[in-house]
């Protein structure tokens, strides 16, 4: 009996993150409405909150399912790649690609802040330090001399920078980049911080 109820409480979470993700997906951060997604997943207000404490919670869980979306796309990019250098640039191309074709769950995975005093959960976290894995493999190997905690500075300011650029041209800032020299510039912005002139 056990069993069953477990199963069924699990079936619940899914689908409740599945009509979540649909929802940031058509309408970003904006779309999370606790009441329209239990209504879309077919279950109370009270399923959704027996399962996700409140609003941040749901998104915190939409934002680990894209993390782990932009974690598959890079490890395609890079799948059969040997050269440290292209792989940073496979990676790069690859957010930028999953940035411009999933707008909403991209923006959407920077726009919450947690509130003071709770924490970020464990498998939100974990996803994010595998996503940094991929930029720090080939950085280590571009730059041997460097120890763990001056490499960990160095992926963060990689994925930092090449966040920034995409975020500034895909917002269509005044200083943003059109879509026809963005991969140019892209490009010399990882060999730069490549450290490759």
């Amino acid at each position: 009996m056990a069993g069953i109820q477990k199963a069924k409480s699990e079936e619940t979470q899914r689908r409740v993150l599945e009509a979540a993700v649909k929802a940031v997906e058509a309408g970003g951060l904006e779309a999370v409405q606790i009441r329209k997604i239990a209504a879309d997943a077919g279950y109370s207000v009270g399923s959704v909150y027996k399962h996700y404490e409140d609003q941040d919670a749901l998104v915190t869980a939409v934002d680990t399912v894209t993390l782990a979306r932009i974690k598959a796309a890079m490890a395609a990019a890079v799948e059969g790649v040997s050269d440290p250098l292209e792989q940073l640039k496979a990676l790069a191309r690859a957010y930028l690609a999953f940035a411009q074709e999933h707008r909403n769950l991209w923006r959407t995975l920077f726009a919450l802040k947690m509130a003071e005093g709770v924490p970020t959960p464990e498998i939100h976290v974990q996803e994010l330090v595998d996503l940094l894995a991929f930029i720090a493999r080939p950085l280590q190997q571009l730059e041997a001399g460097l120890n763990d905690d001056a490499l960990a500075a160095r992926t963060r300011t990689c994925f930092a920078a090449l966040h920034g650029l995409v975020a500034i041209s895909l917002e269509d800032r005044f200083v943003g980049l059109t879509e026809d020299t963005l991969d140019k510039e892209m490009m010399f912005l990882v060999e730069r911080l490549a450290g490759r002139s």
